[in-house]
């Protein structure tokens, strides 16, 4: 593909703009829209892993990896401790998903540029949509995490990190006295009283540990890196324009919650690409049920290809931001239009009353520059934009949504249809699914068929703690289907958590329904009623076919199972 200078408004808008229309667009782009669609080509380029920069690129990557695995454990730099920021504060399932993992990759590649010695570096990133399994690159030297410049065990790691976590300083108290924006108070929201609550976490905890000795550094491996039918679904370019085609940011983002230390939902971009890539890198070849690999817990960052992983979403992330702005529409939370730059005890009370205004105060305190000291850059609207790093992306998957895009009379996204659905059975288990039906407008069916209308299924589990396996959604069916693959055309997703200690309690998961829908509706016809019915059952292990049975698969951790709250359709 030929490389184009970054550009955050099509050419042949920026070409044509007038005096009436630069007014207009003045309006259309908020925080700064109108700045950017005028700044030059961004200082660095981020290329696809597969490509011949993206290759060059990955040589320098080696180079910084392997001297940060080189720093002593002191040091905020060394390749373990910029994993375990992953550990102390990372936002899933929540609307700051996307501004913390920018600001995570965004750091962590000035230190690989400071010590790579290459001026030019910036990450590259892996079309996982194009590129269905894990790039040959990166199983070359340390790019794989069981090279042996790598701790080996669990119990090394402990004893050599423990000490320099516990002098960290993360649980003081400056000046003296409790600060509510601080990073102790950070880390009591995430139940990490103390480093020995870490380190727990990590290592010892006998439901599962976030550590993987050698050789289980990673699930794949070099002779099947090749992604499993549900990963390569939840990839597709399919799923990829669904989400895409989300009208709004928090839509697009996943759920809005209280602080980002927290979960309600995710959207499509993190409940099925996302977390379907960390699951496959993190299992057994790509089976989802059998744990193996940093990829699958919260120090996947010791894996060198989370930072690939996590460059495409950012890059989707940048995509679905120019598609908004081709159509004229918001990229950011609602009441951004209402921002100032004034003190907050001066800010209006309708500024301070908007999502927006929630939102991007919201603070991230835990990366360092690369010189190994805190950052001063600690807001979510500082990483609002890529700008923050200079940096843009050769073009990958998903760029075709752009230039696709047609304006839309200005106003607010249109907010679809939303059809309740009536659950069935709430228990989810091996043996009985959770079910629950939905009774789909006639006008709205034919939409889908005919002028691609975009329908998302909303589906609410509730999750007790250190829920960890994969559950499968089936869409319609015999009663008696208890199992299909992603090549199935009952099958419509897979859910799961990320980590074993990912968010319990009711969660959403937004899962595209459009063009399942129409393979399904190709092969067998919807009921005269329009009805869909959607069940819920736990995905099965390697051996479920041969056995009729899974032993991989638990309820939970204490036998309680995951149940089924709500299931809703909606339209844009």
């Amino acid at each position: 593909m030929i490389d184009k200078p970054y550009e955050v408004c099509d050419q042949s808008r920026r070409a044509t703009l007038k005096a009436a229309s630069l007014a207009l667009c003045t309006t259309m782009l908020p925080l700064g829209g109108l700045a950017r669609a005028n700044t030059p080509a961004p200082r660095f380029r981020r290329y696809n892993a597969s490509g011949p920069h993206g290759a060059r690129m990955l040589k320098s990557y080696a180079k910084a990896v392997r001297a940060m695995l080189a720093l002593p454990p002191e040091d905020p730099r060394n390749w373990y401790r910029q994993a375990i920021i992953h550990t102390l504060d990372c936002p899933h399932g929540n609307w700051w998903f996307l501004p913390w993992h920018r600001a995570y990759l965004g750091w962590f590649e000035q230190i690989c540029r400071e010590l790579s010695g290459d001026p030019q570096f910036a990450l590259p990133y892996w079309d996982w949509t194009a590129e269905q399994k894990v790039p040959d690159g990166m199983f070359d030297d340390v790019l794989d995490p069981n090279h042996p410049a790598y701790t080996a065990t669990a119990q090394d790691f402990q004893r050599v990190l423990t000490g320099v976590i516990e002098g960290a300083g993360y649980w003081s108290l400056p000046g003296g006295g409790f600060n509510p924006r601080s990073q102790l108070s950070q880390l009591l929201t995430r139940r990490i009283r103390f480093e020995q609550d870490l380190m727990y976490d990590m290592v010892t905890d006998p439901r599962g540990g976030m550590f993987f000795n050698q050789p289980g550094a990673r699930g794949i491996r070099r002779e099947q890196p090749g992604f499993s039918l549900a990963t390569a679904d939840a990839c597709s370019p399919a799923t990829i324009q669904a989400a895409l085609a989300a009208p709004d940011f928090i839509t697009f983002a996943s759920a809005k919650t209280s602080n980002h230390s927290t979960s309600a939902g995710f959207g499509i971009l993190e409940a099925r690409p996302h977390n379907s890539v960390h699951r496959c890198v993190g299992s057994r070849d790509c089976n989802f049920v059998e744990t193996r690999g940093f990829m699958a817990d919260m120090l996947s960052p010791v894996d060198p290809i989370f930072f690939l992983h996590h460059g495409n979403v950012d890059r989707l992330w940048e995509v679905w931001t120019r598609r908004q702005m081709k159509l004229g529409l918001p990229y950011l939370p609602a009441g951004v239009e209402l921002r100032t730059d004034l003190p907050d005890a001066q800010k209006s009370a309708a500024e301070r009353a908007t999502d927006y205004y929630r939102w991007a105060r919201q603070t991230f305190l835990f990366f360092v520059d690369k010189e190994g000291k805190p950052v001063t850059k600690t807001r979510t609207d500082d990483y609002a934009s890529m700008s923050a790093f200079d940096y843009g992306y050769e073009q990958g998957s998903g760029d075709d949504a752009v230039p696709s895009a047609v304006p839309v009379p200005r106003g607010k996204p249109k907010r679809g249809q939303v059809i309740e659905g009536t659950v069935l059975r709430r228990r989810v288990n091996r043996t009985q699914p959770a079910n629950a039906k939905v009774n789909l407008p006639g006008t709205l069916v034919d939409a889908v068929k005919t002028s691609g209308q975009v329908l998302v299924a909303n589906v609410t589990l509730n999750f007790p703690e250190m829920s960890h396996d994969a559950y499968m959604v089936i869409l319609n069916g015999p009663e008696d289907l208890l199992h299909v693959d992603a090549s199935s055309p009952y099958y419509l997703a897979t859910i799961m958590m990320f980590g074993h200690r990912g968010a319990h309690g009711a969660l959403t998961y937004t899962l595209p329904l459009s063009d399942k829908l129409r393979q399904h509706s190709t092969a067998h016809s919807l009921p005269a009623d329009g009805s869909i019915h959607l069940r819920i059952v736990p995905m099965c292990g390697p051996d479920c076919h041969e056995h009729g049975h899974d032993h991989h698969h638990h309820d939970t951790a204490h036998g309680e199972p995951v149940e089924l709250l709500a299931v809703s359709v909606q339209a844009y």
